[in-house]
């Protein structure tokens, strides 16, 4: 049943339901009606979970049988509504997915070299291992991951991100810190993703996931603070630095 469907029938149960009595006019009141509306709730809140106009609709029809045009047009009113402007379904929170993923990598990172029988595996040794390792734990959680898109040009030069996932309109960026890798080098790199990333369509927040495993950072606190200041209506940025 689609929402056209479901206005035709209501109006055909408000047909058939309708009375008129001399002392309290005309109204809708049967079984088709109180039919109708059970069905219409359960269609509105399946569909529309969250939206005002929903729990609305919920409020009228709850105790709209019994009564006329009064209460049975505000219900068609919204069912036209969500037919014609649709809500724009809100995005589910992965951040506090992304955050335990990082914040954690390096037990993972430990605990994937001590293999039974030291068999082979995975090794971490530069921002490639990383990518790989981080977007084969995510697949396990996201079905649509696209790596390595291109994003806008910005100051001559083309960039590849990591990660976009577009259901989140979120962007993931992943650096390793090493012995020339340090606070200043990183800063600055991500400053000027953060320029070309704020330039991509349909994505509004930027991941960026250091991994810090020889403890390069020397004031990791600050330099979260100082990228995450580059936040605007364009773009939110949010820094991890794991492990501290």
């Amino acid at each position: 049943m689609n929402i056209s469907e479901l206005i035709k029938m209501g109006e055909e149960a408000a047909k058939k339901c309708y009375k008129n009595s001399e002392y309290v006019g005309e109204y809708y009141s049967g079984q088709e009606y109180e039919e109708w509306l059970t069905v219409a709730i359960r269609f509105v809140e399946l569909n529309f979970p969250g939206d005002t106009d929903t729990k609305r609709f919920r409020e009228i029809a709850q105790t709209a049988n019994g009564f006329g045009n009064d209460r049975f047009y505000p219900l068609i009113g919204i069912l036209k509504a969500f037919n014609e402007y649709p809500p724009i379904p809100v995005k589910e929170d992965i951040l506090p997915l992304i955050k335990n993923i990082c914040m954690n990598f390096n037990k993972f990172d430990i605990k994937i070299k001590r293999r039974y029988g030291n068999r082979e595996t995975i090794k971490i040794n530069d921002e490639h291992d990383l990518q790989d390792a981080i977007h084969s734990i995510l697949k396990l959680f996201v079905d649509d991951i696209r790596p390595e898109d291109y994003v806008p040009s910005y100051a001559g030069g083309n960039s590849r991100v990591d990660f976009l996932l577009p259901k989140y309109g979120l962007i993931i960026e992943t650096k390793m810190t090493n012995n020339v890798l340090h606070d200043k080098q990183v800063g600055e790199q991500l400053i000027i993703d953060f320029e070309r990333y704020k330039q991509t369509n349909g994505y509004n927040h930027l991941v960026c996931f250091i991994y810090d495993r020889e403890a390069n950072i020397s004031n990791p606190i600050g330099l979260i603070t100082d990228l995450e200041k580059l936040s605007n209506e364009k773009m939110r940025m949010t820094v991890f630095i794991s492990p501290q």
